[in-house]
């Protein structure tokens, strides 16, 4: 879609989606409380960007950031588009731009529930098409899978220049983690392999 801009949102704006479209597009064991992601932006440990299209926002991405041994991480926690508007090339012109805009980062890593693991048809075609749709995007193959909370995930990177090896993602992955969780909660939930 012509005409995007890419927007830091403030917090304000950020809790205004949180309240009218966040809590539609995720189901609400998937939505983290606001006040913690107030909580991180406060740290600069979190950053919520928008697509602005004529005044609107028509798509946001939540990221959780993180630097690492003077590496700065990102983690995609939250990306979906309005909707009304869904399937018309706003994602993947989002996620484009959003590659541009965050130029400064090393790594921003995207976990996708693995497809092969799905319970029920359904499930696995959803996991698919959002597979699909990521390395449509130009997404990279990280080579690296987890599991989080019990639930599988292929990592994917973000194109910010030089790909990353599998080596390298298991490490900024798991620097990610270990930032963001108490080592007792991390050793519980986090196994990437």
């Amino acid at each position: 879609m012509d005409g995007l801009t890419i927007v830091t949102l403030t917090l304000e704006q950020a809790e205004v989606l949180y309240d009218t479209r966040m809590k539609r597009d995720f189901p609400p064991d998937e939505l983290k409380p606001f006040s913690m992601i107030r909580d991180a932006v406060g740290r600069d440990e979190y950053v919520c960007y928008g697509a602005m299209h004529e005044g609107e926002i028509v798509a946001y991405a939540f990221f959780a950031r993180y630097v690492v041994n003077g590496r700065a991480l990102g983690l995609l926690d939250y990306f979906a588009v309005v909707e009304r508007l869904r399937d018309q090339g706003i994602g993947g012109a989002f996620l484009n731009q959003l590659a541009a805009h965050m130029s400064d980062m090393d790594a921003v890593i995207i976990e996708v529930e693995e497809p092969s693991l799905a319970r029920a048809p359904e499930e696995r075609n959803t996991r698919q098409r959002r597979l699909d749709f990521y390395l449509r995007c130009g997404m990279r193959e990280g080579g690296v899978q987890a599991t989080l909370y019990g639930v599988d995930y292929r990592l994917l990177t973000m194109p910010l220049g030089a790909s990353m090896d599998p080596d390298g993602l298991r490490w900024a992955y798991d620097a990610i983690y270990r930032a963001m969780l108490p080592e007792t909660l991390y050793k519980t939930i986090v196994d990437i392999h």
